[in-house]
């Protein structure tokens, strides 16, 4: 039996056994270990879950004007996001249509796209302009009306790029309805972008584990003793209040309380006073409890009482994740413009930075330990607790995903280019 065969077999197996757990309505269960270690499901996923989910790419701001581009990959696909000169922004395929060298790996700006390689040249919309040595003109010409890079759907939310490969998707909008009332007073304080830093560190762990630990409100108690207890999951008036999933969310969300109204980061983690000042236009009750949102399989937001904090997330392998936000690499806020305005806002950031990293750094041990868990023979079923709703959540979004796709319907494709943006 050749290799592609077995591992066709393998995924093949492993889809049945989720399709049990989808009959049975045993979402409650963790999913197989093998779902978080076996690099052929992680390339199941990558063709059937990754290549049709919206992934946000960035913000509308970081890429102002025409010629400004965001280097991306999405489902190892590598992209650029574009400004055209008539101000619309586009995603692009970055595979030049000569050889198929990547285009650019890095963000920045042009009046053109040339491909480093034979300096075939496309302009904002993708369109060939120029392939040096091609032929007499009437071939060149002829060239240029026929080639282009391929367009793919983007759409933006609230600022953020979104981008996906499937043609079919629903818009982003329709997935997160639910999140709308959250954005509620948010934009009326003049919010600013300051994106997170990109990232090339590589976590060890499986991108799934890194969305559960995100969403997971059972353990914040205990290994965020001292960042987390002023956003207690337990508290006497009321700790985490989580929210009903209906067909189509694409967002999953939790909330929790505020020991006392406008907390936020410190350099100690959660808590009072906070780095950033409180955003005036939010009500009374959006200043007294956080708000996750995990947008899968490559995003989360904190709504907070002085920012929103974002996460961007990309899957490379079955162990192997990066990830930049504001307890990593940096950044990845939403703010008003006058805190960006405050002469020590420097101070400030890295003050939440500081305490961000300290979160992260209780996060680090049991994220290794997790996946350790998952490639050990003795590996548990699992049990949720009444703590761990959205994770039971998350494991019926993957169940959704999964099964949409047969595992003999995905195209397999070669590994990354090398140079693939983060």
């Amino acid at each position: 039996m050749s290799g592609a065969s077995s591992s066709d077999t393998v995924v093949a197996t492993l889809l049945e056994r989720l399709r049990a757990m989808e009959r049975s309505d045993a979402a409650a269960s963790m999913l197989p270990r093998e779902c978080y270690t076996l690099p052929a499901f992680f390339d199941y996923e990558r063709d059937a879950v990754f290549a049709h989910c919206w992934h946000c790419v960035g913000r509308a701001e970081q890429i102002p004007e025409a010629g400004d581009y965001l280097a991306a990959r999405v489902a190892e696909e590598p992209l650029l996001i574009v400004r055209g000169t008539d101000g619309e922004i586009r995603a692009l395929s970055a595979v030049c249509r000569h050889r198929g060298e990547v285009i650019a790996c890095e963000s920045g700006h042009a009046r053109s796209l040339r491909c480093p390689l034979h300096f075939w040249t496309y302009d904002l919309e993708g369109r060939l302009i120029a392939a040096p040595r091609m032929g007499q003109q009437t071939d060149l010409e002829h060239l240029k009306k026929v080639t282009r890079l391929p367009v793919v759907r983007c759409e933006l939310w609230h600022g953020f790029i979104f981008v996906t490969l499937d043609d079919q998707a629903a818009p982003v909008a329709a997935g997160l309805s639910k999140v709308e009332p959250f954005w509620e007073n948010y934009e009326a304080a003049d919010l600013v972008g300051v994106p997170p830093v990109p990232s090339d560190q590589i976590l060890p762990w499986n991108w799934k584990l890194h969305f559960e630990n995100f969403t997971d409100a059972y353990h914040p108690e205990f290994v965020h003793r001292g960042t987390h207890d002023f956003a207690p999951s337990n508290h006497p008036s009321g700790g985490v209040s989580f929210f009903p999933m209906a067909p189509g969310d694409e967002a999953i969300i939790r909330t929790v309380p505020l020991l006392k109204a406008d907390g936020g980061m410190t350099s100690e983690g959660w808590g009072d006073p906070a780095a950033f000042p409180p955003i005036a236009t939010l009500s009374g009750a959006q200043r007294e409890r956080l708000a996750f949102v995990m947008i899968p399989p490559g995003m989360t937001i904190i709504f907070a009482p002085n920012a929103i904090a974002y996460q961007l997330i990309t899957p490379l392998s079955a162990l192997s994740t990066t990830a930049a936000n504001d307890r990593i690499s940096g950044g990845g806020w939403l703010l008003p413009r006058t805190t960006l305005s405050l002469p020590d806002f420097s101070a400030r950031a890295a003050s939440v930075r500081t305490g961000g990293s300290k979160i992260w750094a209780q996060d680090l041990p049991v994220n290794l330990g997790m996946q350790a868990g998952k490639q050990s023979r003795f590996s548990p079923d699992g049990i949720y607790g009444p703590l761990e709703t959205t994770l039971v959540q998350f494991n019926a979004w993957l169940l959704r995903k999964y099964l949409q796709t047969p595992a003999d319907s995905a195209p397999t494709k070669s590994a990354r280019p090398a140079c693939a943006s983060a």
